[in-house]
């Protein structure tokens, strides 16, 4: 006996959009509640003033801070 099925095509593209939709709805989702997270939003400007005052790293600092080759 064969272990082997046939998929239809239309079923396997019915498959790869539902994937596809749930990755995009994945992406909203994390947009959404880290836009409405207080905690996020103060460190996100926290850090653009950071960046806007010149307080930067190099990536081969950062690489070495981090222990990264």
């Amino acid at each position: 006996m064969s272990k082997t099925i046939s998929v239809p095509v239309s079923l396997l593209r019915k498959i790869s959009l539902a994937a596809n939709a749930f990755h995009e709805l994945e992406d909203e989702l994390e947009d959404f509640l880290l836009a409405h997270d207080p905690d996020f939003i103060a460190k996100m400007r926290q850090s653009r003033q950071e960046h806007l005052a010149g307080n930067t790293s190099s990536l081969e600092d950062l690489k070495q801070e981090l222990c990264i080759k």
